[in-house]
Protein backbone atom coordinates (compact mmCIF):
# COMPACT_ATOMS: atom_id res chain seq x y z
CA UNK A 1 0.00 0.00 0.00
CA UNK A 2 0.98 3.45 -0.45
CA UNK A 3 0.85 6.58 1.40
CA UNK A 4 -2.36 7.73 -0.48
CA UNK A 5 -4.22 4.96 0.01
CA UNK A 6 -3.17 4.43 3.61
CA UNK A 7 -4.68 8.33 3.82
CA UNK A 8 -7.89 6.91 1.89
CA UNK A 9 -8.03 4.52 4.06
CA UNK A 10 -8.16 6.69 7.48
CA UNK A 11 -10.38 9.07 5.78
CA UNK A 12 -13.09 6.71 4.80
CA UNK A 13 -13.11 5.29 8.56
CA UNK A 14 -12.94 8.62 9.68
CA UNK A 15 -16.09 9.34 7.62
CA UNK A 16 -18.24 6.72 9.09
CA UNK A 17 -20.32 5.93 6.11
CA UNK A 18 -21.31 10.09 6.11
CA UNK A 19 -20.23 12.80 3.99
CA UNK A 20 -18.68 14.34 7.02
CA UNK A 21 -15.59 14.21 8.22
CA UNK A 22 -15.12 12.56 11.91
CA UNK A 23 -12.81 14.40 14.03
CA UNK A 24 -13.48 12.67 17.13
CA UNK A 25 -12.63 9.29 15.42
CA UNK A 26 -9.40 10.66 14.31
CA UNK A 27 -8.29 12.46 17.83
CA UNK A 28 -9.09 9.12 20.24
CA UNK A 29 -7.13 6.72 17.53
CA UNK A 30 -4.47 9.41 17.92
CA UNK A 31 -4.26 9.36 21.17
CA UNK A 32 -4.76 5.91 21.48
CA UNK A 33 -1.21 5.54 19.22
CA UNK A 34 0.59 8.14 20.95
CA UNK A 35 -0.51 6.60 24.30
CA UNK A 36 0.40 3.10 22.98
CA UNK A 37 3.47 4.51 21.66
CA UNK A 38 4.72 6.32 25.10
CA UNK A 39 3.90 3.01 26.81
CA UNK A 40 6.28 0.93 24.62
CA UNK A 41 8.68 3.69 24.56
CA UNK A 42 8.52 3.60 28.55
CA UNK A 43 9.26 -0.24 29.07
CA UNK A 44 10.86 -0.73 26.05
CA UNK A 45 13.51 1.83 25.78
CA UNK A 46 16.21 0.19 27.87
CA UNK A 47 15.42 -3.24 26.04
CA UNK A 48 15.69 -1.79 23.12
CA UNK A 49 18.56 0.73 23.87
CA UNK A 50 20.40 -2.66 25.36
CA UNK A 51 18.70 -4.57 22.04
CA UNK A 52 20.57 -1.55 19.66
CA UNK A 53 23.76 -1.43 21.75
CA UNK A 54 24.74 -5.41 21.75
CA UNK A 55 23.59 -5.04 17.99
CA UNK A 56 26.06 -2.38 17.48
CA UNK A 57 29.04 -3.90 19.60
CA UNK A 58 28.04 -7.58 17.75
CA UNK A 59 28.04 -5.65 14.03
CA UNK A 60 31.77 -3.82 15.39
CA UNK A 61 33.03 -7.26 16.84
CA UNK A 62 31.87 -9.19 13.61
CA UNK A 63 33.99 -6.06 11.75
CA UNK A 64 37.29 -6.17 13.35
CA UNK A 65 36.89 -10.06 13.23
CA UNK A 66 36.29 -9.61 9.29
CA UNK A 67 39.24 -7.17 9.54
CA UNK A 68 41.54 -9.38 11.58
CA UNK A 69 40.67 -12.10 8.95
CA UNK A 70 41.20 -9.74 6.22
CA UNK A 71 44.69 -9.15 7.67
CA UNK A 72 45.87 -12.53 8.58
CA UNK A 73 45.05 -13.76 4.69
CA UNK A 74 46.90 -10.81 3.67
CA UNK A 75 49.94 -12.25 5.44
CA UNK A 76 49.56 -15.81 4.51
CA UNK A 77 49.34 -14.92 1.23
CA UNK A 78 52.34 -12.65 1.10
CA UNK A 79 53.82 -15.38 3.01
CA UNK A 80 52.73 -18.15 0.84
CA UNK A 81 53.83 -15.95 -2.17
CA UNK A 82 57.41 -15.82 -0.42
CA UNK A 83 57.15 -19.26 -0.30
CA UNK A 84 56.42 -19.79 -4.06
CA UNK A 85 59.00 -17.61 -5.03
CA UNK A 86 61.31 -19.66 -2.61
CA UNK A 87 60.53 -23.07 -4.20
CA UNK A 88 60.47 -21.15 -7.76
CA UNK A 89 64.33 -20.14 -6.74
CA UNK A 90 64.92 -23.67 -5.59
CA UNK A 91 63.57 -25.19 -8.55
CA UNK A 92 65.41 -23.33 -10.70
CA UNK A 93 68.99 -24.03 -8.31
CA UNK A 94 67.95 -27.70 -8.78
CA UNK A 95 67.77 -27.20 -12.36
CA UNK A 96 70.39 -25.51 -12.51
CA UNK A 97 73.03 -28.00 -10.75
CA UNK A 98 71.35 -30.78 -12.24
CA UNK A 99 72.18 -29.34 -15.91
CA UNK A 100 75.74 -28.91 -14.13
CA UNK A 101 75.88 -32.12 -12.70
CA UNK A 102 74.53 -33.53 -16.46
CA UNK A 103 77.19 -31.94 -18.16
CA UNK A 104 79.95 -33.21 -16.10
CA UNK A 105 78.78 -36.46 -16.29
CA UNK A 106 78.52 -35.72 -20.01
CA UNK A 107 82.37 -34.24 -19.80
CA UNK A 108 82.80 -37.44 -17.85
CA UNK A 109 81.32 -40.45 -20.66
CA UNK A 110 83.38 -38.49 -23.27
CA UNK A 111 86.84 -38.63 -21.33
CA UNK A 112 86.05 -42.13 -20.23
CA UNK A 113 85.06 -43.00 -24.13
CA UNK A 114 88.17 -41.29 -25.42
CA UNK A 115 90.60 -43.13 -22.96
CA UNK A 116 88.40 -46.51 -24.15
CA UNK A 117 89.15 -45.44 -28.12
CA UNK A 118 92.94 -44.65 -27.07
CA UNK A 119 93.15 -48.10 -25.10
CA UNK A 120 91.49 -50.03 -28.18
CA UNK A 121 93.78 -48.53 -30.82
CA UNK A 122 96.39 -49.07 -29.05
CA UNK A 123 95.72 -52.61 -28.36
CA UNK A 124 94.80 -52.58 -32.18
CA UNK A 125 98.21 -51.21 -32.99
CA UNK A 126 100.03 -53.59 -31.10
CA UNK A 127 97.70 -56.79 -32.14
CA UNK A 128 98.62 -55.43 -35.36
CA UNK A 129 102.47 -55.43 -35.07
CA UNK A 130 102.27 -58.66 -33.25
CA UNK A 131 100.38 -60.52 -35.81
CA UNK A 132 102.21 -58.54 -38.87
CA UNK A 133 105.52 -59.84 -36.98
CA UNK A 134 104.27 -63.51 -36.55
CA UNK A 135 103.17 -63.62 -40.13
CA UNK A 136 106.56 -62.18 -40.91
CA UNK A 137 107.98 -64.87 -38.90
CA UNK A 138 105.50 -67.43 -40.84
CA UNK A 139 106.41 -66.50 -44.30
CA UNK A 140 110.14 -66.35 -43.48
CA UNK A 141 109.77 -69.95 -42.35
CA UNK A 142 107.61 -71.09 -45.51
CA UNK A 143 110.36 -69.07 -47.45
CA UNK A 144 113.27 -71.42 -45.73
CA UNK A 145 111.43 -74.63 -45.90
CA UNK A 146 110.63 -74.05 -49.64
CA UNK A 147 114.29 -72.92 -50.10
CA UNK A 148 115.63 -75.92 -48.41
CA UNK A 149 113.21 -77.88 -49.88
CA UNK A 150 114.51 -76.41 -53.63
CA UNK A 151 117.93 -76.52 -52.62
CA UNK A 152 117.76 -80.08 -51.64
CA UNK A 153 115.80 -81.06 -55.27
CA UNK A 154 118.56 -79.11 -56.80
CA UNK A 155 121.30 -80.96 -55.08
CA UNK A 156 119.82 -84.31 -55.00
CA UNK A 157 119.25 -83.95 -59.20
CA UNK A 158 123.02 -82.30 -59.64
CA UNK A 159 125.13 -83.85 -56.79
CA UNK A 160 126.70 -86.99 -57.67
CA UNK A 161 127.95 -90.28 -55.96
CA UNK A 162 131.74 -89.38 -55.44
CA UNK A 163 130.41 -85.50 -53.95
CA UNK A 164 127.86 -87.68 -51.53
CA UNK A 165 131.63 -89.93 -50.16
CA UNK A 166 133.19 -86.39 -50.21
CA UNK A 167 130.65 -85.09 -48.21
CA UNK A 168 130.31 -87.87 -45.69
CA UNK A 169 134.27 -88.05 -45.74
CA UNK A 170 134.57 -84.51 -44.84
CA UNK A 171 131.98 -84.99 -42.21
CA UNK A 172 133.33 -87.42 -40.17
CA UNK A 173 137.03 -86.30 -40.23
CA UNK A 174 135.29 -82.50 -39.10
CA UNK A 175 133.31 -84.59 -36.11
CA UNK A 176 136.72 -85.14 -34.36
CA UNK A 177 137.98 -81.53 -35.02
CA UNK A 178 137.69 -79.14 -32.06
CA UNK A 179 136.75 -75.76 -34.46
CA UNK A 180 133.60 -78.04 -35.73
CA UNK A 181 132.59 -78.07 -32.27
CA UNK A 182 132.91 -74.96 -30.88
CA UNK A 183 131.12 -73.82 -34.33
CA UNK A 184 128.26 -75.83 -33.60
CA UNK A 185 128.24 -74.82 -29.48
Amino acid sequence: MTDFEILNLILTNASEGGNTFNWRYVFEHTVNLVLLLGVLVYFLKDSVRNFLVERKGSISSEIDHAQNTIAEAKNKYEEYAQKLKGIEDEINSIKESIVKQGQSEREEILRQASLASENIKKEAQETIEFEAARAKQEIQSEVVTLALEIAEKIIKENLSETDKQRFVDEFTTNVGDNTWHQSQH
